[in-house]
């Protein structure tokens, strides 16, 4: 098998397992929420006049940026209370940790590490060796 289709492979059973989906579930959860995608909207629109206000220069006005800052802010703290985006934060979480390992796996075989046998150390278990290292926790 080459490379290539060992990746193909990866990539088939990184799409099956249950951390995908749910993540692929939340994204569409937050996709289908009316409420979530106006606050965005509201976002991105607080960031444009952010920018505007800001590209003035000397001429800008502190108090306004202050207010867009706050409004970005409180807008922020609402989204990411929200039940859908609070889902997706931890389905997305699962999936880093999955990449996490994928990518600490891989470097251990870069490193020469025997395929079948090797492992990674324990998210506490720093073994001082940084090429055994699976990432910061």
């Amino acid at each position: 098998m080459s490379i290539e289709s060992a990746l193909r492979e990866l990539g088939k059973e990184i799409q099956k397992d249950e951390r995908f989906i749910a993540l692929q579930a939340a994204a569409k959860a937050n996709d289908g929420d009316e409420k979530l995608q106006q606050q965005m909207q509201e976002m991105q629109l607080l960031s444009l006049k952010y920018q505007q206000e800001s590209e003035k220069g000397a001429e800008a006005s502190q108090e306004k940026i202050t207010d867009l800052q706050n409004q970005y802010q409180k807008l922020y703290a609402e989204i990411m209370e929200g039940e859908n985006m609070q889902n997706y934060s931890a389905a997305a979480s699962e999936m880093e940790k999955m990449a996490q390992y994928i990518s600490g796996m891989i470097g251990l075989f870069f490193d020469g590490q025997d395929a079948e046998t090797c492992e990674l150390p324990a998210d506490d278990g720093c073994t001082h060796n940084c090429s055994t290292c699976g990432g910061c926790h």
